[in-house]
């Protein structure tokens, strides 16, 4: 296991990372259309049933917003909390819901994003669910869906997003957000569950404080994701590259210029086959890396069944105030100039 030292030099990449051509959409512009797009349909906590969706007289509730919609429609959800039990489903491609204003609203309950969502939006929102059965905030299972700018966390030990549980997903955004507190015991619950996908992008996000499991579990049949740029501190395990012994295999993922810090006590990048063959063209390149646990000081794993290169252990403190939620880089950290901005628009809990 080689690392790079805390010069400036550009780091160099081969292997998987050298070759690799995932997706590249996205980026602050993305996300800034995402949370700002022209209302069509409008729901409050105030609304009523005999609510039209205008603004003067919404939707009650977020079913019957999402309901409402028509392909290619914005929802907009005004200030508050809307709570509801069992399942809300996303069905209509092109369909986008988004926060209307400050304080953002808070959808507290299960979203499934179904198949017929290709290409749907969730923007600006707070995301959870206190329903005892339906405890997962959000499910996809719809091609090319963006989730951009959302804060999403569980009110208990659960996983907090989970891809691809019922059918493969292809070209899905996972941008902009925070996603914290999810799994809390155990180590089956994590923040951003991959488990069938391909070329997904996972950039720019705050993934922290998951004590129950791994910030981004690409298991067991994960290929194509591009892991970018991201805030990855506090949790069990920061990102595994896995595979079940049944056949099913992640491959051809690349783990590149994120912050991964204080994983434990698992590592901050690892793999694991269950007994089967180990992945292909996985590689970790040019990330900033902190553990005192396994693998300490980087808490890079064994590199079995991807490739590293170009990663760098970073100098302490790296942020500017972590115990406050404040995971802004310090400008003395050595990982901002290895991996510029990582965490995007993000990086503060709690704004």
């Amino acid at each position: 296991m080689i690392l790079a030292g805390c010069s400036s030099d550009s780091p160099r990449t081969s292997g998987a990372a050298a070759h690799f051509a995932g997706p590249t959409r996205g980026g602050p512009e993305n996300t800034r259309a995402a949370v700002s797009a022209p209302c069509d349909r409008y729901a409050s906590p105030q609304g009523s049933q005999q609510g039209t969706g205008r603004r003067a007289r919404p939707f009650g509730s977020v079913e019957r917003l999402v309901r409402s919609l028509r392909p290619g429609q914005v929802g907009c959800l005004m200030p508050g909390r809307y709570r509801h039990r069992g399942v809300v489903r996303l069905e209509r491609a092109r369909t986008t819901i988004r926060s209307l204003g400050r304080p953002r609203a808070t959808i507290d309950g299960a979203l499934w994003v179904l198949p017929g969502a290709r290409g749907a939006r969730i923007a600006g929102l707070r995301l959870t669910s206190h329903d005892p059965e339906f405890a997962i905030p959000l499910k996809i299972q719809a091609d090319e869906m963006e989730l951009v700018g959302n804060d999403i966390t569980a009110s208990r030990s659960i996983s907090c997003v989970l891809v691809g549980s019922d059918r493969t997903v292809s070209g899905l955004l996972i941008e902009d957000n925070r996603i914290h507190h999810c799994g809390r015991t155990g180590k089956k619950d994590h923040l951003i569950y991959m488990a069938q996908s391909r070329n997904a992008v996972i950039r720019r996000n705050l993934l922290v404080d998951n004590r129950g499991g791994w910030a981004v579990h690409l298991y067991p049949n994960a290929d194509g994701t591009l892991v970018e740029g991201n805030v990855i501190d506090s949790n069990q395990g920061g990102v595994i590259f896995a595979g079940s012994g049944g056949g099913e295999i992640s491959e051809g993922n690349l783990v590149r210029a994120n912050v991964i810090t204080n994983s434990s006590p698992r590592w901050n990048i690892e793999s694991s086959w269950s007994g089967g063959p180990a992945g292909r063209g996985n590689a970790a390149s040019r990330n900033c890396l902190f553990s005192t646990g396994p693998g300490a000081p980087s808490g890079l794993g064994p590199d079995r069944g991807f490739h590293e290169s170009g990663n760098r252990v970073a100098r302490s403190p790296v942020y500017v105030d972590r115990r406050a939620g404040d995971y802004r880089l310090r400008r003395s950290s050595n990982c901002a100039a290895l991996v510029g901005s990582a965490g995007g628009s993000a990086v503060r809990l709690g704004r």
